[in-house]
């Protein structure tokens, strides 16, 4: 892809509050796959974000009356979050990493790597064919966050939303490549972990699998083959 190619989404504050509230809701029973281990707030800060980037995508669809479905929050908060959005009847699976601000620029963006975790034989990319194509975004600023803990142990209480404390929020969205998972099968290599790369200058934290985001399908491109096809 090419970076004219990228598109860039405002996150918007009712994105983020939908990206606190499940987040609020769930922490507990997501499973710690980047083995963040008792740092609960990172794990919240990663969820919340991720809700907020999969709510600044469904608007942005449904503004441009780009045709899809979408079940939002529908997975519940006891088992494993799946966020099932459709885009021309092809069941699209969302990725979206942290980027730094000084990285947040087309050429940079086009070196990050699209990543799918596979530590082991039923992670991420061992059940790829449930979906037939992957959408990686990369979105700015952190969201910042105070959280009620217990007292002399590193574990959240039970909490409100009102409880959450923001000094920042992600800013900005990135939509960059959604390849087809038969192209993610023919570009990935293996991505160790502790590899250093744009959007992890200190390195990875797990195995993954992927590939540099220059070498995949745009997915402007693919909204416009989407468009093409609608004329038919």
């Amino acid at each position: 892809m090419r970076a004219e190619e990228i598109i860039c989404l405002a996150i918007l504050p009712e994105d983020v509050a939908a990206g606190i509230q499940y987040a609020s809701q769930s922490l507990r029973y997501t499973f710690d796959r980047m083995n963040y281990g008792e740092d609960m707030g990172r794990r919240f800060n990663k969820i919340a974000c991720g809700k907020a980037c999969e709510a600044t995508l469904t608007r942005y669809l449904r503004q441009h009356a780009i045709p899809h479905l979408s079940r939002e929050g529908a997975t519940p908060h006891t088992q494993p979050d799946r966020f099932d959005l459709r885009i021309l009847n092809e069941v699209v699976d969302l990725k979206t990493f942290h980027v730094p601000d000084g990285a947040a620029r087309p050429d940079r963006l086009l070196a990050c790597l699209a990543l799918v975790p596979c530590r082991h034989s039923h992670d991420q990319w061992h059940r790829r064919r449930d979906y037939q194509r992957y959408l990686f975004g990369f979105y700015t600023s952190r969201l910042h966050d105070r959280l009620p803990r217990s007292k002399g142990k590193n574990k959240l209480q039970p909490f409100s939303v009102g409880e959450v404390e923001l000094s920042e929020t992600p800013a900005v969205l990135f939509l960059t490549a959604a390849p087809a998972i038969a192209a993610c099968e023919q570009a990935f290599r293996k991505i160790s972990a502790k590899t250093r790369c744009v959007q992890y200058p200190r390195g990875t934290r797990i195995d993954n699998m992927g590939c540099e985001i220059a070498r995949l399908e745009a997915f402007q491109t693919f909204l416009e083959n989407l468009e093409n096809y609608q004329r038919r």
